[in-house]
């Protein structure tokens, strides 16, 4: 696929030195070439299932999909693959050793051969909708099955797609499945291009992930007495934690009793954060420095804010917080999350705010009104719980692919 390749080469021009700049060219970007580790070396007799989780929210939908695909098919090989440091990070921590891990191949078409002939797989599984043409082609020209499960597709990325519906039409032909969030989704994806035959809507994995069931946090192990009251802003990013920062900066005169913790989505931006802390001077706020801590404190929360979506980042999971049954805010750039955000907001079980002044009015409402709390919380978990399902409907579409034989 000489154009594809040319254009990725383009790209990669610029994305490998910005991976340099940023440090995150690691040591184990080699994987990212096709060079995988020992472990692998006699994997391709195997024939595995590849699963694909881009990153941390990704990993942890797709956790229980694995586990339960892998304790339903002992007899097969599981590999999971990540495009990012910290998702491999939380993939280690989160599924055992006998699911062997790597980092995503960049997609070129030599890459995509060598990794296709060192895994030799009998099935791709792709959370969400990651399309890599090189990757697909090879795939397909080997007669792999192709699926991919908890697949949405935003407005935005719709409006790019369409423009290069031409190029991707015969790419999304060659996918087996596309196991859709939503109808809407289910729409887009065969407006670009992929045989209606082939599209099911199974629902939200991510309305799924399960509580963590390590040993429960209290407020003492962060410091925090029982009387006072705690604010998660739960993984934001630059350009909100200055928001909420002079939001709390507020809040905290007229609520001397009132805590902030803030966990940022990229953990190596925690000493840039501490610092603006310094600068402006504020008192009895946290900043969350550790990979995968967060779920288990939302627990402790009085009320959360959902970060990446003050900023055009496009939110992250509201369902972490709403198992616990917490109140939930979050901003108008919910885009990523588009119709859970719809879901919580049409059953009174969040409130979405469009500024720093909502922000700030809102967190004031709720810090004096429990009652509002109370309902908020009540019904983002009741919320939860009437819409898990989609794992065991996506791992009934992917057995269908999956020859016992």
């Amino acid at each position: 696929m000489t154009i594809y390749d040319i254009f990725f080469f383009l790209f990669s021009l610029i994305y490998l030195p910005y991976l340099v700049i940023k440090g995150k060219a690691h040591r184990d970007f080699r994987e990212r070439l096709g060079k995988l580790p020992p472990p692998f070396e006699k994997i391709g007799a195997l024939r595995p299932i590849w699963v694909h989780a881009v990153s941390v929210g990704e990993v942890l939908a797709v956790k229980d999909f694995v586990k339960k695909l892998h304790a339903r098919l002992p007899e097969r090989k599981i590999v999971l693959s990540t495009t990012t440091k910290t998702g491999n990070d939380i993939a280690r921590k989160v599924l055992n050793e006998n699911i062997l891990k790597f980092y995503f191949p960049l997609d070129f078409s030599l890459v995509a051969r060598r990794v296709a002939n060192f895994i030799n797989p009998s099935l791709l599984v792709v959370m969400e909708t990651e399309i890599w043409p090189n990757l697909i082609l090879e795939l397909s020209r080997r007669k792999i099955p192709i699926v991919f499960i908890n697949g949405r597709i935003s407005d935005r990325s719709f409006k790019g797609y369409k423009k290069i519906k031409f190029f991707f039409k015969d790419i999304l032909k060659r996918i087996s499945l596309f196991s859709m969030r939503s109808e809407r989704d289910g729409e887009f994806i065969k407006a670009l291009g992929a045989p209606v035959e082939n599209v099911r809507v199974t629902g939200n994995m991510k309305f799924d992930i399960e509580t963590d069931t390590r040993a429960v946090l209290k407020r003492s192990d962060l410091g925090i007495g029982e009387s006072e009251e705690l604010l998660i802003a739960g993984s934001t990013h630059a350009g909100e934690e200055e928001i909420v920062l002079d939001v709390y900066s507020v809040l905290a005169k007229k609520f001397r009793n009132l805590r902030l913790l803030i966990a940022p989505r990229h953990i190596d931006r925690a000493k840039t954060i501490k610092k603006m802390i310094e600068r402006m001077g504020l008192k009895n706020i946290l900043v969350l420095d550790t990979l995968g801590e967060l779920s288990r404190l939302y627990r402790l929360a009085t009320i959360v804010f959902m970060g990446g979506s003050l900023v055009k980042r496009g939110g992250h999971n509201i369902v972490e917080p709403a198992v616990f049954g917490k109140p939930i805010v979050f901003g108008p750039y919910m885009f990523n999350f588009r119709d859970m955000a719809r879901s919580f907001l049409e059953n009174k079980a969040a409130i979405e705010v469009k500024n720093r002044k909502e922000l700030l009015g809102t967190l004031e409402m709720l810090l004096k009104d429990g009652n509002r709390r109370s309902i908020l919380g009540r019904n983002a978990k009741e919320l939860i719980d009437k819409s898990k399902g989609a794992t065991e409907r996506n791992i009934h579409e992917v057995e269908k692919f999956i020859h016992t034989g």
